[in-house]
């Protein structure tokens, strides 16, 4: 049997199996559903690679397949799923559904340039990196669920402000934006965020 499957690759398979959910939800009309799976996604992907480096002598293929694995993960996570949900919020509407497809296509660019990009780094590099170029995809799992909350009373104009959100975080990934690598402090105020709107959407939107 091929592939690597033990702790170091658990979270990554149950982040992939939270954005097949979102799709699901997406698909079925429950967006609060769709959104929290999609959060869930974020939070094991904020885990997988710190999980991974607690293993000793992984060797240098288990690294390279983790890297491959969690990138084709965030295609679906990061990637299909806010594309489903804005199809979703759409609705009816041909023009807001074709803008959605641009955020998949900057998401799978931004996406494969990073992994050339880091291949190239860790031939001159064996440091962390300290910052990306672009918007990665997995803020997703925040910015999304945030714009939910705040818009979602909108009725009439809801679908404009989410999809406008979408193009934006799409431009932002395929721009030159220098963004910090956080870590330490700058993921404990992510995660603190991340469970103040957990609890946000479910207060006021379920």
């Amino acid at each position: 049997m091929i592939g690597i499957f033990d702790y170091t690759t658990l979270f990554t398979f149950l982040g992939t199996l939270c954005g097949i959910l979102s799709i699901y939800f997406s698909m079925s009309g429950s967006l609060l559903y769709s959104l929290l799976c999609l959060m869930a996604s974020g939070l094991f992907d904020s885990l997988d690679g710190t999980i991974a480096r607690t293993k000793k002598n992984r060797s240098d293929f288990a690294k390279r397949y983790g890297v491959q694995l969690d990138s084709l993960s965030d295609v679906i996570c990061f990637g299909a799923a806010p594309l489903f949900i804005g199809l979703a919020i759409a609705k009816d509407n041909m023009w807001l559904q074709v803008l959605c497809l641009i955020y998949l296509l900057t998401a799978i660019s931004r996406l494969a340039w990073f992994n050339v990009d880091e291949e190239i780094r860790r031939t001159k590099e064996t440091t962390a990196r300290k910052y990306y170029t672009g918007l990665p995809v997995t803020p997703a799992a925040l910015i999304f669920p945030t714009v939910y909350l705040l818009f979602h009373n909108f009725t009439d104009v809801f679908a404009y402000i989410y999809i406008a959100s979408m193009i934006i975080v799409a431009i932002m990934q395929i721009s030159k934006l220098k963004v910090p690598h956080l870590k330490g402090k700058g993921e404990i105020i992510c995660v603190i965020y991340g469970i103040v709107l957990l609890g946000a959407l479910i207060h006021f939107c379920m």
